[in-house]
C-alpha cells in the first residue's frame, strides 16, 4: 500500500514522500523500519529523487525527540549522510477509524556496503548487486594497505570536518557507519548519537552508567560519562582506531567489555603493530588518551598524513641520492690517489 508522507514543511515547498509499506524493508533497527521511498515534486510529479524513510515504531516522546535532533544534521557534504527531515504525518488507523500521527525520519538513500563488510571480503549491497567501487578498494586494501588506510581515513576526515564544523560531534564513528557507494562516495553514516558541541566552562558533569557509541572505538571521555567534554577529539579518537583496525586488521584491544573498556581509559595502543612509520604516528596522536594531546580537529589529521607522506618521498628521493654522492667521492678520491702515487714515482725516477 502506498504511504504518501507530507508535513506542513513539505506542502510550504511543494514536495512529498512516497513509499510501499508492503514492500521488503532497507533495513529495520531500534528506532524504526526503513523503506525504499522518494521525493515528489507536487508540482510535477514526473520529477523525484530516491529516498530512504525511516517509520519510527512505537513513538515515545524520547525517540521522537531523537529523531527530531538527527534530522536536524542536515549538511550536504559528499562525505556524509545526507539528512532530509523528521515528518509528523496524519493517516488512518484502521483499527479505530481515526486518523493519529505518526512520525517517519526521511534521508538519502544510500546503496553500497559498509567497510565492515567490505574489509571481510563482502562486495555485495543488500540487494545482490555488485559493488564495483568496494572491489577496487578491496583490491587495494589486500596490496597496498597504506594507501588503502590513507585513502579512506582521508575521506572520514573531511566528512567529519564538515560535520565539526557546523557544530556537532558523531560519537559512533566505526567501519559499520561508513558506507562505500555504488556511486564511488566514503560515506559517514548514522547520526542517532550525533550531539551538539557545546563550550562549557561550568563543573565538571558525569553520566552515570550511559556508555555512547562502541566500547571497542570509544574515547575516555565517552567511556567515563564525561559529556561536557566530547568534541571533536572525541571523533579523532574514534577514527584513530579505526585507522589502527584497517591497517593491522584487528582491534587494538581485546577481551570482554569490561577489559576494553579498562584499557580505553587507560592504556596506550600497541602502535609497534603498525609497520609504517606516518600511519603509526597518526593513529599515535589521535588516541592519546588526554584530549588536548590528539589533534585537535581532523583537518590537521589529513595534513599530518599529507606532510609526512611528502616528507617519506623527500627520505626516499635523498637517501639515494646521497648514496650516489659518496660513491662518486670515493672514485674522485681514488683517482686522485693514483695520480698522486704516479707523480711521486716519476719525481722519484728524477731525483
Amino acid at each position: 500500500m502506498k504511504i504518501r508522507v507530507q508535513g506542513n514543511a513539505e506542502i510550504q515547498n511543494d514536495i512529498y514522500y512516497e513509499y510501499d509499506s508492503e514492500s521488503m524493508p532497507l533495513g529495520q533497527g531500534g528506532m524504526g523500519v526503513v523503506y525504499q521511498g522518494y521525493c515528489y515534486n507536487a508540482l510535477n510529479p514526473n520529477e523525484f529523487v530516491p529516498v530512504a524513510i525511516k517509520a519510527i515504531q512505537n513513538p515515545t516522546k524520547n525517540l521522537v525527540d531523537r529523531a527530531m535532533r538527527e534530522a536536524s544534521i542536515q549538511i550536504d557534504h559528499p562525505n556524509l549522510l545526507r539528512m532530509y527531515g523528521f515528518v509528523p504525518n496524519m493517516e488512518l488507523d484502521e483499527y479505530s477509524q481515526t486518523y493519529k500521527p505518526k512520525y517517519y525520519l526521511v534521508m538519502e538513500r544510500i546503496v553500497g556496503v559498509s567497510l565492515e563488510n567490505l574489509m571481510k571480503g563482502v562486495l555485495i549491497d543488500k540487494s545482490g548487486a555488485f559493488v564495483e567501487f568496494a572491489k577496487e578498494l578491496y583490491d587495494q586494501y589486500i596490496n597496498d594497505r597504506v594507501g588503502f588506510v590513507k585513502r579512506i581515513a582521508t575521506e572520514v576526515c573531511q566528512g567529519l570536518y564538515a560535520l565539526h564544523s557546523a557544530g556537532y560531534v558523531h560519537r559512533d564513528v566505526d567501519p559499520s557507519n561508513i558506507m562505500v557507494t555504488h556511486d564511488r562516495k566514503i560515506k559517514l553514516i548514522d547520526f542517532g548519537v550525533t550531539k551538539a558541541i557545546q563550550v562549557y566552562n561550568g563543573p565538571k558533569l558525569t553520566q552515570v552508567g550511559a556508555i555512547i557509541g562502541k566500547p571497542s572505538y570509544a574515547a575516555p571521555e565517552m567511556l567515563t560519562g564525561d559529556i561536557t567534554n566530547h568534541n571533536a577529539t572525541t571523533d579523532v579518537y574514534s577514527l584513530g582506531i579505526m585507522i589502527y583496525e584497517m591497517f593491522t586488521g584487528v582491534l587494538p584491544f581485546q577481551g570482554d567489555e569490561a577489559q576494553i573498556l579498562h584499557a580505553q581509559i587507560h592504556q596506550p595502543l600497541p602502535i609497534a603493530n603498525i609497520s609504517d612509520k606516518t600511519i603509526r604516528a597518526v593513529v599515535a596522536k589521535a588516541t592519546a588518551k588526554v584530549q588536548a594531546e590528539r589533534y585537535q580537529d581532523t583537518d590537521a589529521m589529513i595534513s599530518a598524513l599529507e606532510t609526512s607522506s611528502a616528507d617519506d618521498e623527500v627520505v626516499k628521493t635523498k637517501g639515494p641520492a646521497k648514496k650516489l654522492d659518496e660513491t662518486m667521492m670515493m672514485i674522485i678520491g681514488g683517482a686522485l690517489g693514483v695520480v698522486i702515487g704516479i707523480g711521486i714515482y716519476f719525481l722519484a725516477k728524477l731525483l
